[in-house]
């Protein structure tokens, strides 16, 4: 399942009100765009993002795959920019009692956003939470994905808290279905489904270990990325669901720790030979952990397989 941001302009509205998002199908001059191409990408049950005026303002759920259709009637003048052949997704969408702002939490967002085709502007120096100009339809990551759900559920009332968190089960069930079909053992199955499905066995047994994150020292778990030290698809049932192979983490960081661009020593040093990851850490002004405490036994032991895929 993919998750999608789409920057309306114009057509906000008649979009949204409409339960749907359409593109030509390309550029005027016949040239492709990569960004109308993912309309065909799209498939039932993704979730999208619907972005105009610097405001997230509604989510929803792609309802089913894109059909060639002449542009709606209802985008008027607003439409004759585009050509008259293109693709509609329809989608079901939820309208938020309290909008969310990117630039608000652009610090949280940024490290997360595309390197290629972003649809918000990654520049942190200038025109901070403004939509890219040539991207309508972007993909986006399941971690940003999960970070804007929970900036919004933070920032909204209990009817559209309920919501998302139907939309974040549908979701996150469709996807383990399918990874807990290619396990052959029923009982396997079952004690897993407890927790891949509950999406929340492993949290909880890391936060009784990692309460925050040992590098920025975030205590908001809601926050924070139950990060595995040995991946997941890597690790045997047993690990998978071992507290002591993880760690609360925050987004930008998770996502440095998941690539294997840092690690941390025995005693919780952090470690990073990386170019590219300490420039990233010292544009964020981290230099060493918050938080400096030993790894526990097990810890270590997961750990160790970690540092020998340190990337340099």
């Amino acid at each position: 399942m993919a998750v999608w941001w789409v920057n309306h302009k114009q057509t906000y509205k008649q979009e949204t009100d409409g339960g749907y998002i359409w593109s030509p199908k390309t550029n005027k001059d016949g040239g492709k765009n990569i960004s109308y191409d993912n309309l065909t990408y799209c498939r039932e049950g993704d979730l999208i993002f619907s972005f105009a005026n610097k405001l997230i303002s509604n989510i929803g759920v792609i309802e089913e795959e894109a059909i060639p259709t002449k542009r709606p009637e209802e985008f008027g003048k607003s439409g004759e920019q585009w050509d008259i052949n293109g693709w509609l997704v329809r989608v079901n969408w939820s309208l938020l009692d309290e909008p969310l702002k990117p630039k608000d939490f652009f610090n949280l967002i940024q490290p997360l956003l595309p390197e290629k085709y972003s649809p918000l502007i990654r520049d942190e120096n200038s025109k901070t939470g403004q939509g890219s100009q040539n991207i309508y339809l972007g993909k986006i990551s399941n971690e940003l994905g999960e970070l804007l759900l929970q900036l919004i559920k933070d920032n909204c009332d209990s009817t559209v808290r309920l919501k998302v968190d139907s939309l974040v089960e549908e979701k996150e069930i469709a996807h383990n279905l399918n990874q807990l079909k290619k396990i052959p053992s029923i009982i396997e199955r079952q004690a897993l489904t407890k927790s891949r499905l509950g999406q929340g066995l492993f949290r909880n047994e890391v936060s009784k270990i990692e309460p925050t994150c040992r590098v920025t020292g975030l205590d908001q778990k809601g926050l924070l990325i139950a990060s595995h030290i040995k991946p997941w698809r890597e690790s045997n049932n047993e690990e998978r669901l071992d507290g002591a192979n993880g760690l609360l983490l925050s987004p930008h960081i998770d996502k440095l720790f998941d690539k294997h661009l840092i690690s941390f020593t025995s005693k919780g040093e952090l470690i990073c030979e990386n170019k590219a990851a300490r420039k990233a850490l010292k544009a964020w002004g981290i230099d060493q952990v918050k938080i400096m405490k030993p790894l526990s036994e097990k810890q270590e032991a997961y750990m160790k397989q970690h540092r020998r895929l340190l990337k340099k």
